[in-house]
């Protein structure tokens, strides 16, 4: 638990309580007459990455995590800044080097096949995999960088698209002090769309129990973290969760302008990973 001191005794304690902070020890919260106004966390605290990031409504998110998915929570990934340069991919290992004729080939095929088994992203049905790479090769061919998260977007957005596959059609959630809150998912389940209403410890909470309900899929939540995508206080946030289901792991990553629908879409896609995980090879 955080610390709590008065604004008073803080002034005359400032330099021993940062020192503190500091050293990674504990965070402290200063209070004015029994209310926060302040919050001193270690650098590597979620509170204060999340505030470096500028994370839209970072206190929701930090909130969330901690109180719905306590377990996971304890290895979740905390929020950092983007990095800016994320990991490059070798265009002629994925079968793309037109100044040797070669645009596309059995090697480089195989090649993103273990680069999405890698990155928790399993793609095992023929058909999909084809759809996959043929649109990695039209990124090779419109960028001229292509980089590992540009593999997670393809994938996600290809089996999104795939038959018997979960879609994200609409979500509603709200949320009141000292209330359960209320989430309402609508899937495309592949048969048609289903909708589902559940109540959780919070909106991402019940948001994923109504997943569950829908898909009878119980997955656990390994980790989770959100960052902004871009920079400002409308950032767009990025969520990727790590999903744990009969031994398989999937990650599937979201995006969107609220965290919370960022983490909702990040689940469904690590779903549909889960599920192609279990197709047979």
């Amino acid at each position: 638990m955080p610390r709590t001191v008065e604004l008073d005794e803080f002034t005359g304690k400032a330099s021993i309580l940062i020192d503190a902070v500091a050293a990674g020890d504990e965070s402290v919260v200063v209070v004015r007459g029994g209310a926060p106004i302040a919050v001193l966390a270690p650098l590597g605290a979620p509170e204060s990455q999340a505030v470096l990031a500028d994370l839209p409504r970072w206190e929701e998110w930090v909130h969330e995590v901690r109180e719905s998915f306590a377990e996971a929570a304890g290895r979740a990934l905390a929020p950092q800044v983007p990095l800016p340069d994320p990991p490059l991919l070798d265009k002629t290992l994925l079968g793309f080097d037109p100044a040797a004729g070669v645009i596309g080939s059995d090697a480089g095929r195989e090649y993103l096949t273990l680069q999405l088994e890698r990155l928790s992203m399993p793609v095992r049905d023929e058909e999909l995999l084809s759809a996959v790479y043929a649109a990695v090769l039209r990124l090779c061919e419109d960028k001229e960088q292509v980089y590992e998260p540009d593999l997670r977007v393809l994938a996600q957005e290809v089996i999104a698209e795939a038959p018997q596959r979960l879609r994200l059609l609409a979500v509603t959630v709200t949320s009141s002090t000292g209330l359960p809150a209320t989430a309402e998912v609508t899937l495309e389940l592949g048969q048609g769309p289903a909708m589902r209403r559940e109540h959780g410890d919070g909106p991402l909470d019940a948001a994923f129990k109504a997943i569950q309900r829908l898909t009878q899929l119980e997955p656990v939540v390994e980790n989770f973290s959100v960052v902004a995508a871009t920079p400002g206080r409308d950032a767009m946030a990025e969520a990727v969760i790590g999903l744990v289901l009969d031994g398989r792991r999937a990650v599937g990553s979201g995006a969107s302008t609220n965290a919370i629908e960022a983490g909702i879409h990040a689940y469904v896609n690590a779903l549909n990973f889960l599920i192609e995980a279990r197709m047979p090879a």
